[in-house]
């Protein structure tokens, strides 16, 4: 008997999650590592190439793979998704390494040319393994990804490490990146079965595209919503302000980043799957995933405190007050992500890059207010206002649906915001009135951890098993993609288990490491 959808979805949450925390630890092993060989100039002229390498790389997918993992007719897309992903590769593979004198001139290092011109060659491997990549992800392969994954980054540390030893350290970074990267392609491509299968038809191909190029643009826009915050702050309140903001915005993201990270592997496959009830399926899996997501968001608000004491010293003490906002922003920026998920499952882009526009508005005059009343606070009180005053609202309008599934939709998202608030605000409360500053921080973690799950669990539990429920449904429909994919349909053309998973990204990462806004698949071989 063939297993439920939410079975495999579980299952490909807890690798991808797994994939996630492993890629994110070992990069913080390999930088420990990296930065005793290479020295500090060379570490950020790589940084530089790597920044220019994960712009260009929202543009190399052109929502080429989403396309392929949302269609029903998987197969008679293959071929021209091949051609457009492998016409894309090599333009932007020859384009950046041409370009790259300018590129690294205008970053502000000359010296990052050479890497920049290397890891030209990553756009290339991407658009040579769109089809294995979104065969893996629309079979919610998440195992097969994270194999994957794990020898994109074991080449390429070895790979960076012996090359670094030898004196090349700068250098060798980038060929690690790039050498890793053209091994997990490879593994892909032999896990899904498939080879490099090119053909051509024109009506495929302007269906493609027209769904693709949105997904592209909101990509790119994600980098400017990425870091209008802290082009902003610097400007506004110097670089001391900008300090604590960019901590804060760091440490923000450890739980945001994998919860995200874990949930967009998973929301267009699944959403995709259940296409034909898709409708149906949102409301009841929105709600318990909102609640996971808030209780993260609490949690790493009432801890803000201890975390930035604790890791980083006590000088960077004013950090912590920003983390609370933050927290928020991120919570409501995975919540997009799973919206945007489903919005993609049914071929709206270009809604939701609408969305990632009007984000855009709202957000630069926001940030700007909130850096001259309040300096880094006050950005943070902003990215948080408009997430849940622009972002949220846009997504529901969006949605287009009737009085009463909206009515249920924010239901289901201020049960669990008002108690995570009210939660925070009671650990807060606690904290500041214990003597030690740590122990109170501690000690208010636990009451907003024990008041949450108090007032909202008998009201989750219920809701899990309807969104359990949801996904099952009564079976798939004709044209649903996982009928309709022979290498879902035929267990000798699987992989022994079912997973999509977690790309892996040499260190060092880009400073926007809080993820896209809009959920696009990742590119292959790589995280940006």
């Amino acid at each position: 008997m063939a297993e439920e959808l939410s079975g495999r979805v579980a299952r490909a949450l807890r690798w991808s999650t797994t994939g996630t925390l492993v890629v994110r630890l070992g990069n913080l092993g390999l930088g420990i590592v990296i930065a005793r060989i290479v020295s500090p100039e060379e570490f950020g002229l790589y940084a530089i190439a790597l920044t220019v390498q994960s712009v260009v790389m929202a543009l190399a997918d052109l929502g080429l793979s989403a396309d392929l993992v949302r269609s029903p007719d998987f197969e008679r897309r293959t071929g021209p998704v091949a051609v457009l992903g492998l016409a894309t590769g090599s333009t932007l593979a020859v384009g950046t390494a041409l370009a790259a004198p300018a590129l690294a001139t205008a970053m502000g290092g000359p010296g990052a040319a050479g890497p920049i011109a290397i890891l030209a060659g990553t756009f290339l491997l991407a658009g040579l393994g769109v089809v294995p990549f979104a065969a893996l992800q629309r079979r919610l392969d998440q195992r097969g990804l994270f194999r994957s994954t794990a020898v994109d980054f074991g080449v390429g540390a070895v790979v960076t490490l012996v090359l670094a030893a030898l004196g090349h350290g700068l250098i060798g970074l980038a060929v690690g990146r790039v050498a890793g990267q053209a091994c997990g392609v490879a593994l892909q491509f032999w896990i899904a079965r498939t080879g490099l299968r090119l053909s051509w038809d024109p009506t495929v191909a302007r269906s493609v595209l027209a769904f693709g190029l949105p997904v592209a643009a909101a990509n790119l826009l994600s980098w400017v919503l990425l870091s209008v915050d802290r082009v902003v702050l610097g400007n506004a309140a110097g670089a001391v302000e900008l300090g604590y903001y960019v901590l804060a915005a760091n440490i923000s993201t450890w739980p945001m980043t994998l919860v995200g990270s874990a949930l967009r592997s998973v929301t267009l496959p699944a959403f995709s799957q259940v296409r034909e009830r898709a409708r149906a399926t949102l409301v009841p899996l929105l709600g318990p995933v909102w609640w996971a997501v808030v209780a993260a968001a609490a949690m790493l608000a009432a801890l803000a405190h201890p975390v930035v004491v604790l890791v980083y010293g006590a000088r960077w003490e004013p950090a912590a007050g920003i983390l609370v906002p933050l927290a928020a922003a991120g919570a409501v920026r995975v919540l997009a992500d799973v919206v945007a998920g489903y919005l993609y499952a049914l071929g709206r882009s270009r809604g939701v890059l609408v969305v990632q526009v009007v984000w855009l508005a709202a957000l630069v005059p926001a940030v700007l207010a909130g850096a001259r009343l309040g300096g880094s606070l006050g950005v943070g009180v902003a990215q948080a206002a408009v997430g849940v005053g622009v972002l949220v609202p846009a997504y529901l309008v969006l949605l287009r649906r009737s009085r009463d599934e909206v009515g249920a939709l924010a239901l289901a998202l201020a049960v669990p915001a008002l108690a995570g608030a009210g939660a925070v605000a009671l650990g807060i409360l606690v904290a500041g009135r214990a003597g030690d500053p740590l122990l109170g921080g501690l000690l208010g973690g636990v009451v907003t951890l024990v008041v949450y799950l108090a007032t909202t669990l008998a009201w989750a539990v219920p809701r899990w098993r309807a969104a359990r429920a949801a996904l099952d449904g009564p079976g798939p429909a004709d044209d649903d993609p996982a009928v309709q994919d022979p290498a879902v349909q035929d267990p000798a053309a699987r992989t022994t288990d079912d997973d999509p998973g977690a790309g892996a990204a040499p260190v060092p990462e880009p400073a926007h490491a809080a993820g896209p806004a809009a959920p696009a698949t990742r590119p292959r071989g790589t995280t940006r």
